[in-house]
């Protein structure tokens, strides 16, 4: 790091005395961008029309594709198949010769040309959080399912550039992507994986409504009319926020944005990105306080997963193979102590109480021990590297379900070990000090983390909850938070979580503790 700031030093000093001649410099040997133009010339169709201009180098033929699943949605999609209408011409509008060496590559011979511009369309019968979407007042432009990019390694500087050329009455567009310039709906990208991680909304029916929280600009925007008045989305938004701002000791970006793609069907679907979360309302106010904590520890999961996933992964989900699918057995991390902490730091933040907290805890643990057999024949790891795989449910264990249960009981463990001293917060804030950034961990790294952040060697502890199908043990987080099930016959109400009568004033604490803002 040193050597890289002294670096940085020498090139400032070395800008301010060359002025301009050494800023061609560096400019001429960065790479080409690529420079994408969306249009729509015919909404009604669903479809909508993508021209980029694509640098060939000089070569005599290059490759395009197209990814084959979504990061933040762990399964396979066949976005090609909505591809059609595929050409490629030169500058002067010479055709170029095109050939499928796969079905999801397009092969383009550029005769020797320094670039062409390809253009196709892109069939979008319905727009979601995974999948590209147009109507005559709307559209929804999902990265992976409509930018062709050059074959090249994941990561590589080269810019994009997109600009939308939006019909007339639309209101405009929304996206986390920086803006190019001042031009409306005119944005860039450093790289690929930036712009393919960056959705954007579009339309007549688009409103957005920004907000601040710790000098981060934030913006609650809706495609379609919701009924739920977007500042009160925003007031409980707020103190959410400040809670994940405690817990992580700041936030690195400046901006980030909720897009919400009003279905007026079945809400509450989200698949996050570096700086946005791409979710699917119904645009309803949440009218109890049960499904105010409800709707707030989905937001908050979403939001967790811009640090826990985004900025702290498992290695194999980064740099990307957007044509191969990861293997990886880290998911029980990525989602389901995220889902772990989206409640948690809910009930923190006082949008929910302790009350709620425990009933949504509850929920895991009962989905666990009655609707989760496979709990007994798959581990939480294998879950993970299986995730592409087609199981039968009783063979296998859901990370959702089984990830935030394992939050709980290994955060007990580490408080009764230390004494209260130290739990799973600092475990997180272990792992993304020393695992955030351009490499990722691995599964040996990330175990060692945890017993490192614990002060204690937790290593068979935690094999014995992923590693293996053994029962979880809740003995120990019952003792430490004064904690019960229910005394009840029904087995939809054995599971359910409640205060002793008869807890301690040290266990009472414990929990308060548990419960208070994060420090």
């Amino acid at each position: 790091m040193r050597s890289v700031r002294s670096l940085m030093s020498v090139i400032a000093v070395l800008l301010v005395s060359a002025g301009t001649t050494l800023h061609v410099t560096v400019r001429s040997a960065e790479l080409e961008p690529l420079v994408y133009t969306i249009s729509f010339p015919n909404p009604a169709s669903k479809t909508f029309t993508v021209q980029v201009n694509v640098p060939s180098d000089g070569k005599p033929s290059v490759d395009l594709m197209m990814a084959i699943w979504s990061p933040g949605f762990y399964g396979l999609q066949n976005y090609a198949q909505n591809v059609s209408d595929f050409t490629a011409k030169t500058a002067d509008g010479a055709a170029l010769d095109v050939t499928r060496p796969s079905s999801s590559r397009w092969r383009v011979a550029t005769a020797g040309r320094p670039q062409f511009t390809a253009t196709y369309t892109v069939a979008a019968p319905r727009g979601s959080n995974l999948s590209n979407g147009v109507t005559e007042a709307s559209a929804v432009i999902i990265g992976p399912a409509t930018y062709l990019t050059l074959v090249e390694p994941s990561g590589t500087p080269r810019r994009a550039d997109v600009r939308l050329d939006l019909p007339a009455g639309w209101a405009g567009s929304m996206t986390s992507l920086t803006p190019a310039d001042a031009q409306p709906n005119h944005y860039t990208a450093p790289t690929y994986d930036v712009l393919a991680d960056s959705p954007i909304l579009a339309g007549a029916d688009l409103t957005t409504t920004p907000f601040t929280v710790d000098g981060i600009q934030h913006y609650w925007t809706y495609l379609g009319h919701a009924e739920w008045d977007a500042r009160d989305a925003v007031q409980m938004l707020q103190p959410l926020i400040e809670e994940h701002v405690r817990f992580w000791h700041g936030l690195p970006y400046k901006k980030y944005v909720f897009l919400n793609i009003v279905n007026n069907g079945r809400g509450g679907s989200g698949v996050e990105h570096l700086n946005s979360v791409a979710i699917t309302t119904t645009g309803k106010a949440p009218h109890t306080a049960q499904e105010r904590f409800r709707e707030a520890a989905f937001l908050s999961h979403e939001y967790f997963h811009a640090m826990n996933v985004k900025r702290l992964r498992p290695v194999e989900l980064g740099p990307f193979d957007y044509e191969h699918a990861p293997v990886t057995t880290g998911l029980w991390v990525a989602e389901g102590l995220t889902s772990y902490f989206g409640d948690l730091l809910t009930a923190r933040s006082g949008v929910g109480t302790p009350a709620d907290y425990l009933e949504f805890e509850s929920r895991h643990i009962t989905d666990l021990q009655t609707k989760q057999p496979g709990r007994l024949v798959q581990t939480i790891e294998e879950a993970s590297a299986q995730m592409f795989a087609k199981i039968p449910a009783d063979k296998r264990v859901d990370y959702y379900v089984k990830g935030p249960v394992v939050g709980l009981v290994l955060d007990a463990h580490i408080r009764h070990a230390s004494n209260g001293r130290r739990s799973m917060d600092d475990v997180m804030r272990l792992e993304y000090r020393r695992w955030s950034g351009a490499h990722g961990y691995t599964e040996e790294e990330f175990d060692r983390t945890v017993s490192d952040a614990a002060g204690a060697d937790l290593s068979a502890f935690l094999h014995r909850l992923i590693a293996t199908t053994e029962e979880v043990d809740y003995t120990e987080m019952l003792d430490w938070f004064g904690l019960r099930f229910a005394l009840s016959d029904d087995p939809a109400k054995a599971w359910t979580l409640e205060i002793r009568p008869d807890a301690t004033a040290a266990q009472r604490q414990h929990f308060a503790s548990f419960m208070a803002h994060s420090r």
